[in-house]
């Protein structure tokens, strides 16, 4: 990846950060971003030490395009160009059944969980898309997550979000066929991955209590969850020239062992409550 340039948003932590940290080890110049100077300052100056002047971070929210173009306008001054995105930045901020939500509630978590998820993912893909048009070349790589493409329970508003995710993006990657551009846009789903994202959901206390959730996240994570190099990983070869799938949904992490994961976290609940 020496003569890439990549933009990653959400990339202080977790999912972004990783495939930031990926993408500089293969060669690549990279663009890190956040919604927090802190997390910016203190990613960066980690990166600087083993990458020098390959990375660059600036302050941003994705929901806010003139924030996102500004963005996209410093990636292009310091590297000339960006040839990949990848939209990471997203929040999960509900975990439990829909039904223990009031309305109140359902229609805060709901905008602010949509306008990042997906609006976010929209601006960055529409700030970034007119120079990979005129560049004649991009590899766009959307996040999208539990639920998206298959029910999940406990997750309904992330994953009505991320839903629109892959909706805009699949349809996106048809408009791209008829496009002359060697533009392409895939789908990445990680998995489930031991993130500040998957900490960071807020639990219905009125379904379940405190402890016995965190008991069941530790089952979950000894069984279920993808190592998060192991996942990212899989994202390397969709950021690449030699890409030609368009409109590709695909996973870091393996169906079966997700299967066989949550049996055995059933199996350890059972004996646990026996």
């Amino acid at each position: 990846m020496k003569n890439e340039t990549a933009l990653i948003t959400g990339s202080t932590s977790g999912i972004g950060k990783k495939t930031a940290e990926l993408f500089l080890r293969e060669g690549c110049k990279v663009m890190i971003c956040s919604r927090n100077e802190d997390s910016v300052n203190q990613t960066l100056s980690e990166f600087k030490k083993e990458f020098g002047d390959s990375v660059i971070g600036m302050v941003c929210d994705v929901s806010d395009p003139i924030a996102i173009q500004a963005l996209v306008d410093k990636t292009l001054a310091a590297f000339g160009s960006v040839r990949i995105l990848v939209a990471n930045a997203g929040v999960n901020l509900s975990y439990g059944p829909f039904e223990y939500l009031s309305s109140e509630k359902v229609n805060s978590l709901a905008k602010t969980m949509i306008e990042i998820n997906l609006v976010g993912i929209i601006n960055s893909v529409a700030s970034v898309l007119p120079h990979m048009i005129k560049q004649g070349y991009g590899r766009i790589i959307t996040l999208s997550g539990g639920g998206a493409d298959r029910p999940v329970e406990h997750m309904t508003l992330y994953s009505a979000s991320k839903g629109g995710v892959l909706a805009f993006s699949k349809c996106l990657a048809k408009e791209l066929e008829n496009n002359e551009n060697d533009i392409k846009i895939n789908i990445f789903n990680p998995g489930m991955v031991d993130t500040n994202l998957s900490k960071g959901s807020q639990l219905i206390e009125a379904w379940k209590d405190k402890e016995t959730f965190d008991r069941e996240f530790e089952l979950i994570r000894k069984y279920v969850m993808t190592d998060i190099e192991v996942s990212c990983s899989k994202l390397i070869p969709y950021a690449l020239p030699s890409c030609k799938d368009n409109g590709e949904f695909f996973k870091g992490f393996s169906g079966m062992k997700l299967g066989l994961g949550f049996n055995k976290v059933r199996k350890a609940l059972k004996k646990m409550n026996e």
